[in-house]
This record gives structure tokens, sequence and C-alpha cells, in this order.
């Protein structure tokens, strides 16, 4: 698994969203399986985690996520 992880620190840059310049390389693999990422996932601060949470998901798992992840007000950035 390529899970990749943002926290919050006390730095005020990191209370935003990583740039642009941070996305993944089409090469890299998804969070959830072996395939490439078709969509990087910010999921927002929760009482169960204090921190915003990137996701790289493949297109078969972001459709199949995309009510749940709709729902929890993620932001997702289309790769492809």
């Amino acid at each position: 698994m390529n899970a990749n992880f943002l926290r919050r620190t006390a730095n005020a840059a990191a209370d935003t969203y990583p740039s642009s310049e941070t996305l993944p390389a089409l090469t890299e693999r998804a969070c959830c399986c072996p395939s490439q990422p078709t969509a990087r996932v910010l999921m927002q601060p929760s009482a169960a985690r204090p921190h915003v949470t990137e996701l790289l998901l493949c297109g078969h798992h972001y459709r199949a996520s995309r009510d749940a992840l709709a729902a929890a007000r993620a932001t997702v950035q289309y790769l492809r």
C-alpha cells in the first residue's frame, strides 16, 4: 500500500491543502490497490481523525466510494 497521510503541524502553512506541485506522478500506485491513481481525495479532519488525510484512489475504488466521499465532504482532484 502507498498510503500518503498528511498531518497538521505547528506550521501555519500546514493548515492549507497541499499545492498542485505535490501531485503524484502517474506511475505511482494508488492507496487502495496496485493500479495507478486517478483521483486524489482530501478527507477533512473529524473527531476520529484530527488531521487532513490524502488518499490516492484508482478509478474503480473512487467510483465505488463516491457517495461516501461526498457524504464526508471530501475534496476530489482528478489526476487524469
